[in-house]
């Protein structure tokens, strides 16, 4: 295990991985608990486009990719405002093209030389030292984001029309909120998989969810499973050569149907 531990791709795994899980674990109450979960799985699929994009005009993709998901995000927060098309609809909209886009680029494109599994699974052990900076820089983001604006983003989350009653600003945190995710998506996608880094948010919330019906615990509990499941799907993949992301969900799931089961034994 210590001769494991000393190589530097391992190190740099879990520093990533230890950053992707508290970034995702922050966001994850703000998306899950307000019904916008499911955003992250469509900034993923324009993730996919933008990475493609970025392949093809730049030596460095993620300089292309990040803008590109970002001003997905602010279209897709904009297209959910209307009252012509819903939230979901709006990510559906954005993330089909998106993807469809990504599928040709990468049929037509010269010198496209990443496979698409690697893209869809991704894989974090091959991860560079910039993806370990973006990662590390994307999670003090977001700290600074929710601690600065904790109780409003509360606000906003268990009650909108209280929070603009409140004169809170709900439009800019909303776009503020949507931004950051596009950043962590991206970012994760190059290292979790456009397939698979949804459920990092997803999960989180869902598990604390059932054990605890405080928000800060909800919070608090997400990170401390979020980086226990993290931490150790990564140190199973590695040996037994299998996808870490694809671990990772495994084990989340394996966590939340556990929950789910002791969940009526602890409220007897």
């Amino acid at each position: 295990m210590i001769e494991f531990l000393s190589y530097e791709f391992v190190q740099h795994a879990l520093i990533i991985g230890v950053a992707l899980a508290i970034s995702a674990s922050l966001l994850s109450p703000y998306l899950v608990l307000n019904q916008q979960a499911m955003i992250s799985d469509g900034l993923a699929h324009v993730s996919f486009a933008g990475i493609v994009l970025g392949v093809l005009l730049s030596n460095q993709p993620l300089w292309v990719a990040i803008p590109f998901v970002m001003v997905a995000s602010l279209l897709i927060k904009y297209l959910a405002t209307t009252k012509t098309i819903n939230g979901d609809a709006a990510i559906g909209l954005v993330s089909s093209v998106s993807f469809a886009l990504g599928l040709i680029l990468i049929k037509k494109g010269q010198g496209f030389s990443i496979s698409i599994e690697s893209m869809l699974v991704g894989n974090i052990f091959t991860a560079t030292i910039a993806d370990l900076i973006l990662s590390l820089f994307i999670t003090v983001l977001i700290a600074l984001f929710v601690v600065f604006f904790y109780r409003k983003l509360f606000l906003i989350t268990y009650d909108e029309t209280y929070a603009k009653f409140s004169k809170v600003p709900v439009q800019l945190l909303g776009y503020l909120l949507s931004l950051l995710t596009a950043f962590f998506i991206v970012i994760g996608v190059r290292t979790i998989g456009t397939l698979l880094i949804s459920a990092l948010v997803i999960f989180p919330s869902v598990i604390s969810s059932q054990l605890t019906k405080s928000f800060k615990d909800t919070l608090m509990i997400g990170i401390m499973s979020s980086l226990v499941i993290v931490i150790t799907g990564i140190m199973i993949a590695h040996p037994l050569e299998i996808p870490v992301g694809s671990t990772i969900v495994m084990l989340y799931a394996i966590v939340l149907i556990t929950t789910l089961i002791i969940k009526p034994l602890i409220r007897r």
